[in-house]
């Protein structure tokens, strides 16, 4: 039984989390992953990176050319030098199914597939896409910037891609329920076409360094983490704004991520303009190791999203760490973590957006420690003895590819 499959994947690897447990997944499994990426300055065109044949396309190795390459893909939807060296690989290879990361290589692989008769794609929606690009550049100042993102990546453009490619896909994954609902309701998906691998963890999670002076604390501080990239719609701004109605200086507010320029201007203002400046420190970029430890060491991990059509259709990796490493969530009424949050009862939930709410959770969480510790406990054991880990939801990406 032929058991190669190809990863398509607009980004660097190794980078996104979801990508690396797939392919882990799929390896243990059985299966021969190959990965057609983005490569770095001074990366190999090609090696073999945890069991995975990676074989990479340097078009993006400078900002610059980054952006001329996404608008030459944004113009038509297709990446020519993707195509060309995913045709070459298949006909060496002869992979048994494209497996393509997100919308923007969509097309690139559905050619190639097309022109093969023994050949599957599997679109794997990590997320809304369309709705995505509405907020993910509303703090980019940068006027080439946004004149780049307004001509190029509108919202009725790649909406219209989206149904195309769902539609062209032979299946297509998704990550939480409502993104399924929602491409059956807007673009008619068949039910059956559509498959949910959501974002949990591997209960190998907690078996990493554990820096127990990742924060500088002093006795009865109260520290709020927010892990992750920050942007317009991950609701951290409501995370600032929600200290002033917190009349408890030990309790502060911790992130840690990549973050723009104009998103730490931004941050840095508002916690100026609130009078929180002593109580936020934004610790920007730290290595990927030292993120379990700034979950692990806090008090409460945030996942604050506002509410939009982005947030309401997918789910951070976060949740199920922040779950799992006992401590209790607090999430917005975003549908899928109010959902998931609910179910496992490991957290609180706010109202998106409203950052008196939000304060007055913390304020629970701080001074209720039986309910505190209920939540934590409750999260840690839904993720690691419940349905709320990778090892449960693996089975369903693993019966696709079985099926195949």
């Amino acid at each position: 039984m032929n058991k190669k499959v190809c990863m398509l994947l607009h980004e660097f690897y190794p980078n996104d989390i979801r990508v690396s447990k797939e392919a882990k997944s799929l390896i243990i499994s059985g299966f021969d992953i190959h990965m057609l990426c983005l490569g770095r300055k001074n990366e190999a065109s090609s090696e073999v990176v945890n069991g995975i044949h990676v074989h990479r396309v340097a078009i993006a190795q400078t900002f610059f050319w980054r952006g001329i390459w996404d608008i030459v893909l944004a113009f038509s939807f297709s990446q020519p030098i993707f195509k060309r060296k995913l045709r070459q690989l298949q006909k060496k290879e002869c992979f048994v199914a494209f497996h393509v990361h997100d919308l923007p290589l969509a097309k690139t692989a559905i050619q190639v597939a097309e022109e093969f008769s023994d050949v599957k794609t599997i679109l794997d929606m990590h997320e809304n896409y369309p709705e995505a690009l509405k907020v993910w550049f509303q703090w980019k100042k940068n006027p080439v910037i946004r004149l780049k993102n307004k001509l190029f990546f509108g919202f009725d453009r790649w909406l219209k891609y989206e149904r195309w490619a769902c539609e062209k896909a032979d299946h297509v994954v998704v990550v939480v329920d409502e993104m399924k609902e929602r491409l059956q309701s807007i673009h008619n998906i068949k039910l059956e076409k559509l498959t949910v691998v959501t974002n949990t963890e591997s209960a190998d999670f907690l078996n990493q360094e554990h820096i127990k002076n990742i924060y500088e604390r002093k006795e009865g501080d109260f520290i709020l983490a927010y892990t992750g990239g920050v942007g317009p719609h991950r609701g951290v701004d409501v995370a600032v704004k929600a200290l002033k109605h917190l009349d408890l200086p030990q309790i502060r507010l911790e992130i840690t991520g990549t973050l723009s320029d104009d998103s730490r201007k931004w941050l840095t203002d508002l916690a100026k303009e609130n009078g929180v400046e002593n109580r936020v420190l934004i610790n920007g970029y730290q290595p990927f190791h030292k993120f379990f430890s700034y979950m692990a060491y806090a008090d409460v991990n945030l996942i604050p999203h506002n509410r939009n059509g982005h947030t309401d259709n997918t789910i951070p990796h976060k949740l199920f760490q922040g779950m799992m490493v006992a401590k209790p969530v607090l999430v917005s009424d975003a549908p899928p973590l109010k959902r998931i949050v609910e179910a496992t009862e490991g957290g609180l939930i706010f109202e998106a957006g409203n950052d008196e709410d939000f304060a007055e959770k913390i304020r629970n969480l701080y001074e209720n420690k039986v309910e505190y510790d209920r939540l934590g406990e409750n999260g840690q054991k839904q993720t690691l003895e419940g349905d709320w880990n990778w090892e449960t939801t693996v089975k369903s990406l693993v019966n696709l590819y079985n099926r195949l």
